[in-house]
């Protein structure tokens, strides 16, 4: 097993850790990961990835693509992925539920007095507080997602097209999604047929 120069694992498999510790760690995200989303994904690669190497940074990356295109809610979706992947479908239902009890609970307890006290001066401050800080969080997770992005001409090419049609456009994710995964399949096809053209061409040098 190797590691790149974060401490990040970089090989093809995973780590297979027991199904109380998986549930145990989905509610330990679902009782502080605050805004949902992306302001809460730098904090689910640190707990999964880095500290304890349930999947390689690779494979992150792969199912935060993969819950893009799904329907819902995108940290759901994605810890629901990534629990099944790593202990089946018993597992994936105990950790979801594990994941959204905190907020669910939280929310039963606090919508009475929220309701009650949304206009306070004080209420809506620490409101706006915490939009501040979620904002904080989303552009930390996006700098951190360019740092592992492939280095490559024809993904900088594709996060860019992405980019300004979704500034320009009202255009829902799912297709700037679908967009970079038909560019990359495309991509994969080019390098495999210049591969076989060149192990062809090897042929035809050494058969000389």
């Amino acid at each position: 097993m190797n590691t790149d120069q974060n401490g990040v694992l970089t090989e093809s498999f995973d780590i297979k850790p027991k199904r109380r510790d998986i549930v145990l760690i989905y509610f330990k995200i679902g009782a502080i990961g605050f805004g949902g989303g992306y302001a809460v994904m730098d904090l689910i690669y640190d707990e999964l990835v880095k500290k304890r190497g349930w999947l390689t940074a690779q494979r992150f990356q792969n199912a935060v693509a993969l819950s893009e295109m799904a329907p819902g809610a995108l940290t759901v979706n994605l810890m629901a992925g990534i629990a099944y992947r790593l202990g089946g479908i018993q597992t994936m239902i105990l950790a979801t539920t594990a994941l959204i009890l905190p907020s669910f609970v939280l929310i039963l307890a606090l919508a009475g007095l929220f309701l009650a006290w949304q206009h306070h001066p004080l209420v809506s401050g620490a409101l706006t507080g915490l939009t501040a800080g979620v904002v904080g969080l989303l552009l930390a997770a996006v700098v951190d997602l360019i740092k592992k992005a492939p280095r490559h001409w024809c993904c900088f090419v594709v996060g860019m097209a992405a980019l300004l049609i979704g500034f320009i456009f009202p255009i829902n994710p799912i297709w700037l999604v679908l967009m970079g995964g038909i560019a990359g399949t495309g991509k994969g096809i080019v390098d495999e047929i210049q591969r076989k053209r060149n192990g062809a061409a090897s042929g035809d040098d050494r058969s000389v």
